[in-house]
Order: structure tokens, then sequence, then C-alpha cells
């Protein structure tokens, strides 16, 4: 150890190349569902919703217009356009008109015919051979001119040889949904889905690609009245990455220039201001070379973690600087012997509380806790080589403390102690305790305009009175069919008794390569008659649509019964589509399912608001999907309450880790409980004077503001092993301590507030939260460790 501060430039050298790897490692995480705990189903729901389909990295444009028949035209305009722009995009989907639907269509429609069961195809081959045709079109020709039933005619004027009779015709509501859904009910609002022509998998790309979408729209836009939005997957991932640089310059940035002023106002020196800068500029860079080597990411929750770093060992020089001026006949090494003790169990204690937050259950805490304690290793490491070397023997002359005057005295500090346990007590007498909010509002972005946008697209689509939920069905792709099956009877009885409005099971789109095999007869049937059929259609007088689906359907099977038989969802003309509800094979291990696996999406709606579902509904339509049907819910509406459950239970198992260690660090520190127990009602006291604030101010813990209780613990039992420590020192000489130790402790404490109010100003709610919790929390411990502790010390060892 004493080779290692005699030489550290030789020490450097060696460590020089890991850091630089590290830091050539690091990349910034803009994922959010990253930073969430993968094993939760809720969250593998999401990550399949996202992953698992076609789709899931496309461009959501949404526009609005004056009128329907605008929006129609702009959107029709623009889509076009955007089309051939093929080094852009690869696909683009949007609200078509029929006639132009007729490829997709009939894709999807020879699908389903060709899954579905084979007694059905071969009742409507019964019905069709021989002069069967022509009853059956004549059938459908009285239907046309004579039923009262709009949707029976329509199925007959372009239907007229009953094909889609095979079909469930309650199924039928699955087709129609994957064709269409992207208009509102008044056609004002319409929604464009943009396929990128490739990969945008960093945030980088993905700003780039959407640069260039952007450009193209406004130069086809002009001066055109819309209202237009962006949202999707390259959205946020553009608008996250940004965010997390911009807030890790600036929070930076903004602690240094905090820092740096807080320092002057209390030492009015220029040199020791410019080595601290000079240290912890260094200190950062190592901690995020080291950050880089063992987490190798920066996510949107752990993006802070500089700036609390900075907050916190800042404090170090400052404490050996205001050792230096009260010792200034110590040399460089006598002056580190003097302060390394409190120091070190300081950061240590720090260290293992943030070290804690490993055991989360969000890897983006657990991520934010490794860096800190990375930092404050580092940091501690830098402030003990280097900070005597520049301050020992180095001070102005006559700085040195002396007090005068009377010893202080304890009453008013007694009162302000009754009046801070007893207001505690009044304020959770009548207020409570602050509540635990369960939503997953604080995972979401604070000010995202591509949030807002899809927040805008649901309220415009959806219904006004009920919320659309997006069901996972998943199990061996042999059996997904079946358990459709089974789920969608279950869901019909739900509707029936109320609990849903309605539900969409896509279950004619899932492939039964059984049935196809025995269809294939069919199949080859049709073909073979088709030209008689079209000529028996038309002769009976209807138009030139009443045989686009025999068509259609024939003019997709022709080349496909040529290839391999049974086709799967990848291989089928209709694969487009198909891979927007239907996940299996390559698609499927892609997101992470074992092989043989498959999903199938599905929807449900319930009483509610878009995006906001009744509760009790939703509680009850999650008791539904129990194990045994494979199928969960996939949305943010799901996943607070999961979440929540999980870190209220690591809380209670970290804190009596952590508190056990605080105890055992304070003992070896201290030697004595008198000492331990004062730490520990120090912290009681702040953490129970932050909880009563938050209950005066109607605010509530939430999924990442919980973090705040160890995150207080570390940085304010710190506080109290200076104090403490210098009390032992000086024979409890409060008025000294205070004006020393306790100068030091003040700007350490508000270089942590500093640290920790830049977290306010993060992208993200949760760690927005976190930053406000810890910065009232930290001022309420400063305010008891500064002026309360050392007479609690005193008036315990006069008594």
């Amino acid at each position: 150890m004493r080779a290692l501060f005699s030489k550290p430039w030789l020490i450097g050298l060696l460590i020089l190349p890991l850091f630089i790897a590290g830091l050539i490692r690091l990349k910034l995480e803009t994922d959010i569902l990253a930073t969430l705990p993968g094993e939760v189903p809720e969250v593998k729901a999401l990550k399949l919703l996202r992953d698992g389909f076609a789709g899931g990295s496309d461009l959501l444009i949404a526009l609005e217009a004056e009128d329907e028949f605008t929006a129609e035209e702009a959107m029709t305009t623009l889509a076009e356009r955007l089309q051939k722009r093929t080094d852009l995009v690869k696909e683009v989907r949007w609200a078509q008109p029929m006639e132009q639907q007729a490829q997709s269509g009939a894709a999807l429609m020879a699908w389903a015919l060709q899954n579905t069961d084979p007694a059905e195809l071969k009742a409507v081959l019964a019905r069709l051979e021989g002069e069967g045709a022509k009853v059956k079109i004549s059938q459908s020709l009285q239907a046309v001119g004579s039923s009262l039933d709009a949707e029976k005619v329509q199925r007959a004027s372009y239907d007229p040889l009953g094909l889609l009779d095979s079909l469930d015709a309650s199924a039928m509501s699955a087709l129609e949904g994957s064709m269409f859904g992207l208009v509102s009910e008044d056609g004002r609002f319409r929604l464009l889905l943009v396929t990128p022509a490739t990969g945008v998998g960093n945030y980088k790309s993905a700003e780039a690609w959407l640069t260039k979408v952007k450009a193209e729209i406004a130069e086809w836009r002009g001066d055109q009245k819309l209202t237009m939005r962006f949202t999707g997957e390259p959205a946020f991932q553009a608008e996250i990455g940004a965010g997390i640089e911009k807030d890790m310059s600036s929070t930076i940035g903004i602690t240094e220039v905090l820092i740096t002023l807080l320092f002057w106002v209390m030492f009015r020196r220029l040199k020791p201001l410019l080595w601290i800068q000079m240290l912890l500029m260094l200190s950062m860079v190592l901690a995020l070379g080291a950050g880089g080597l063992l987490v190798g990411s920066l996510s949107i929750m752990s993006l802070g973690f500089a700036a609390i770093v900075l907050g916190i060992i800042v404090d170090y020089a400052v404490l050996i600087i205001q050792e230096a001026r009260q010792h200034p006949d110590l040399d460089a090494r006598g002056l580190r012997r003097l302060a390394a003790p409190g120091i070190i169990a300081g950061a240590c204690t720090t260290s293992t509380v943030f070290l804690s937050l490993l055991f989360s259950g969000l890897p983006g805490l657990a991520e934010l806790g490794l860096l800190v304690a990375l930092g404050v290793m580092v940091g501690l490491g830098v402030m003990l080589c280097f900070a005597p070397r520049f301050s020992a023997g180095k001070q102005p002359p006559n700085t040195q403390v002396v007090t005068t005057g009377k010893p202080a005295t304890h009453g008013l500090a007694i009162l302000a102690t009754v009046v801070l346990f007893g207001g505690m007590a009044a304020v959770f007498a009548t207020a409570g305790l602050p509540k635990f909010q369960t939503g997953a509002e604080s995972l979401r972005p604070t000010n995202s305009e591509a949030m807002d946008a899809l927040q805008w697209v649901q309220d415009r689509l959806g219904q006004l009175n009920e919320a659309s939920l997006p069901i996972l069905i998943t199990g061996p792709t042999e059996e997904l069919r079946a358990r459709v099956e089974s789920l969608s009877a279950k869901l019909d009885v739900a509707v029936k008794d109320g609990l849903l409005i309605r539900q969409a099971m896509p279950t004619l789109l899932i492939g039964d390569p059984a049935a196809q095999v025995a269809n294939r007869e069919f199949i080859e049937w049709l073909l073979a008659e088709r030209t008689r059929l079209e000529k028996e259609v038309d002769a009976a007088g209807f138009a030139e649509a009443a045989v686009a689906l025999l068509r259609g359907v024939c003019d997709v099977w022709k080349p496909a019964l040529e290839g391999p038989w049974p086709q799967d969802e990848a291989t089928a003309a209709a694969a487009p589509v198909l891979g927007r509800l239907l996940a299996t094979g390559a698609r499927a291990m892609n997101a992470d399912m074992e092989a043989g696996q498959g999903v199938a999406l599905a929807s449900v709606s319930v009483a509610g608001k878009p995006g906001l579902p009744d509760k009790e509904k939703l509680a009850a339509l999650q008791a539904m999907l129990t194990p045994d049907t494979g199928a969960w819910v996939a949305g943010w509406e799901t996943l607070g309450g999961a979440l929540s459950t999980l870190v209220q239970h690591d809380l209670k198992q970290q804190l009596l880790p952590i508190i056990g260690i605080i105890c055992l660090t304070l003992l070896i520190t201290f030697r004595n409980v008198k000492d331990l127990l004062l730490s520990v009602l120090l912290l009681g006291g702040g953490l129970g004077a932050l909880a009563a604030s938050m209950s005066v101010l109607g605010l509530g813990w939430n999924l990442a503001s919980l973090a705040a209780i160890p995150l207080l613990l570390g940085t304010g039992i710190d506080y109290g092993i200076h104090i403490l420590l210098a009390l032992k020192r000086t024979g409890n000489d409060i008025r000294h301590v205070q004006a020393t130790t306790g100068k030091a402790v003040f700007f350490s404490g508000m270089t942590t507030v500093i640290g920790f109010s830049s977290l306010f100003f993060a992208g993200n709610r949760g760690i927005s939260s976190l930053g406000l919790a810890c910065c009232v929390g930290t001022v309420w411990i400063l305010l008891i460790v500064l002026w309360l502790l050392p007479h609690w010390r005193a008036w315990l060892r006069a008594k």
C-alpha cells in the first residue's frame, strides 16, 4: 500500500490500458425494457410484443386533417411517395381502399381456407360440384336482391360461391383487424406504418434514419394543413439516446459548475479549486472506463451515476484540505494517515450500500448502484493518492480554527429534537405514511414526444369508453391453434358475462399442417374448376368484383402447390401480414422463445379509457389467463403491479443486510455502542423526516424512488462518521467541530444534494422522483448531523 501511494504514476500506467478498453467498450443503452427484469412474465410479454412480430421496429406516422377526404388523399400520396424511397423504406402499410387490398386480402383468405377444418371444405365442394354451383350462385343473387341484412348482402356480392362459409364467422374479426384498424371512425385520423429498409439497432442509426424520413415528409408536406406526429421504436430510440447524451453532458456540466461556485464561496481559493477539478475529471474518466469493463453500457436509469459520484468524491478532497488547514505541520504521508480512516470508512460504507442495489429487481437500478460504487472507490483511490500531495503544507497562514467563548448549550437542540420527532409522529397520525404507487408511469420518459404521440394514437383509434389490451398466447407450434380456440371460447363467455366488451383471436390465421394436407384435394379441384365457376358467376349477372375472391385465392394457390406443402407462416404469400399476428420459427427464437414454440397475438377490450383500463376488470382478466392457457396481457398497464410487488420484496430483503453491514462498519469504526446507536438515530430521523415531508406534499413512493432508502443510508452514514470521529478527537467540542469538520461535511452534503438534484431533470420519471427524494432526504440528514447529532453525543457523554 505504501508503494502504491508513493508511486501512483506507476500503477496508473499499468492499469491505464484497461480503462481505455473500458471507455471504448462503453455504449448507451436506449432500450427501456433492458432496464427491467427479464424473468418477469409481463416484461417478457412486452419484449415478445416488440421483437417477436413483424412491425416491432416500425415507425408510426400519425396524421390528422380537417376532413376525411383530405386525410385519405394525404395519407395515400405520402405512402406512395415513401414506397418509392427503397433506400429508406422496406414496407409501408396504411388503410387502403378495399380494391387496393385485393392482393394481401386474397393471400390472407387463401391461408385461412387452406388451414380450416377439412370437413368444412368438403361440404363446400359438395355444394359446388356439378349443377350445385348454379344453385349456390342463384341463392347468392337472391340474397343480394332481397335480403335486409347488409352484411349478408355484402358477403354474397363478393363471395357468391360461398367459399368463406367454411370459415368461422365469429373469427373473421381477426382477419378484419389485420387489414384495417389504421383509421379513426370519423376518417380524419390515419396511421402509417413504415418499416426501415435496414436495421436501426442503435440510437445513432435510428436518429439518422428518422432525420432522412422527416426531411422527405417535410418536402412532400409543403404548406398542407395537417397535424403529424411520430412514434414507434425508431422514434423512441432516437429520442431516448439523444436524451441520455444530453442528460449526461448537462448533469455533469451543471454539477461541476455548482460545486465550483460552492467551493469558491466557502474557501475563496483558486489553486485548490483547479486541482480538485482536475482530480474529479480524472476520477470520472477512470470510473467510466471501469464501468465500461464491468457493465458495458449506460442505460436511461444509470445515466445519473456521474453526478452522484461527483457529489460524493469531492467530499474527500475537501475533508483532506480541512485537515491540512488544522494540521499545517503534517506532510503528505502524515496528512493521508490522519484523514484516511474516516474517508475510507465512509467510502466503503457508501459503496456497500450502493452495491446492495445489485440485488434490486430492476436491472437499471442495479446498474446504477454498481456504477456509483465503482466511481466512489475509484474516486477514493484518486483523492487519497493525490489530494494530500497538493494540500499538505500548502495552506495559507492563519487558517487554523481556534474557538473561543462558552461551550455550546444543548437546550435549543433538545427542543428541536422533540419538535422533529413529535412533528413526524403528528404527520403520520393525521396524513399517514406515503402511499406506494403501483403504476408503471415511473418507468416512462418525463417529456417524450414519442410517448405523447403514442397516447394520441391510442386516444384517436380507440373507443372513448374502453381500453384495448394485447394478449399473447404461447405454446408448442403444433398446439398453438388448439390453445387459441380454447381461450377464444373462454373469452366469449367473459364477453357474455360483461367482463369484456369484445375479443378478437387470430384463430383462422394459425397454421395447421394436417389440415393443409387434407385440404389440398379441394384446392386442386378448385384450380381445375376455376374457369367454369367464373363463367357461371358471370352468366348469373354478377359484377366483375364477384369473382375477385375466386381469382385471388387461385392465383395464390397455383404457385404455392408447386412448392413445399404444407406451408408455414414464413413462406406463405400472406407472410407480411401473418408476421404481425404470429411468431413462429426463427422469429420466435429471435424473441428468446424456445425452439418449437410459437406466439399468437390477440386483443381484448375492457371498460375504461384508451391506455387506462378499469383496474377491477383488468385484474379479473389476468385471473382468467391461468398458466395452462399459456396467455398473458402484454402491456404497460399490467407491468406496474408486477414490478411493484417485486421491488417491495427486494427492499425487504435488502434492508436487513444493509443495516447489518452498516452496524458492523460502525462498530469497527467507533468501537463503542453509543456512537452506533446515535448513527442509527440519525438515519432513522432523516428517513422519517423524508417520509413525513412526502406525506405533507402528497407524494408517494414508486418503483424507482423506493431506492432512495438504501441510497440515503449510504450517503447519510458517511456524514455521521466524520462528525462523530471529529467529536471523539476533540472531546465533544461542538463549536470547534462545527467550524472545521462541520464546514467540510456541509460542503460534502451540499455537493451530494447537487449531484442528486441533477437526477431531477433526467429523462425518466422514476429517476427524476428518485433524485427529488434523495435531495429532500439528504437535506434533512444534513440538518440533523450538523446541528442535532453533536448535541446528542455531548449530552449523552455528560450524562
